[in-house]
């Protein structure tokens, strides 16, 4: 493996930069992935709880409860409660929008992964050819291997930074479904909050003096 990366090149180096950097973001996005929904479906009920006291209009209790809970929509909530007086539907917007951008957090850097692997394994084509062709003009054909050398060059730095880009891009387009399906859920439940908020207004306890 050593012997085959030496043989690539210099512009080995940066493809080699790519991967490592495309792999910590898969991890790093993946565990990220897992936390979210073992948080969801650990609050799940807290936060139908939640709801309950909301169309309650009991909107103290639900407050304090999603202090309580863990979890993406826990803290949708939360904003929402906190910021009920002055916008609710701009406050569910705003707090939705943050735990989206939280899930797509290092997805650009993965993007520009697939994006510049493969476009560094033809720079490493160029330059492998191009050396073949200086040792063709400086030595003629009485050294073939140095002119074959430059071409493997050219391969294996081609070979390389595609097998980087196909290897990001099947968990970067994974991601963007994944993501994609927790933003048709949190627009599902921001709607279902506000329509409890909306029946708990109509039947929020008088408060007393």
């Amino acid at each position: 493996m050593w012997t085959l990366f030496k043989a690539g090149g210099p512009v080995m180096w940066p493809i080699l930069v790519c991967s490592i950097l495309g792999l910590a973001v898969v991890i790093n996005r993946f565990t990220a992935f897992a936390v979210y929904q073992m948080r969801v479906s650990a609050g799940a009920a807290d936060c139908r709880r939640i709801i309950e006291l909301v169309s309650l209009g009991k909107f103290e209790e639900a407050l304090e409860l999603a202090r309580k809970t863990q979890g993406a929509v826990s803290r949708i909530y939360l904003f929402a409660l906190m910021s009920r007086e002055y916008n609710l539907h701009d406050s569910l917007i705003l707090a939705a929008q943050k735990e989206i951008d939280r899930l797509r957090r290092n997805l650009s850097l993965l993007d520009t992964v697939i994006t510049v692997a493969p476009l560094l394994g033809i720079l490493g084509t160029v330059t492998g050819i191009i050396g073949s062709f200086n040792m063709l003009n400086a030595q003629g054909i009485d050294n073939p291997a140095g002119v074959t050398g430059g071409i493997a060059e050219a391969l294996i730095t081609t070979a390389a930074g595609l097998i980087v880009a196909i290897a990001a891009l099947l968990p970067f387009n994974f991601s963007i479904s994944w993501i994609k399906r927790r933003t048709n859920e949190l627009e599902q439940i921001t709607h279902a909050f506000e329509l409890a908020y909306q029946k708990g207004m109509t039947s929020e306890p008088e408060v007393r003096v």
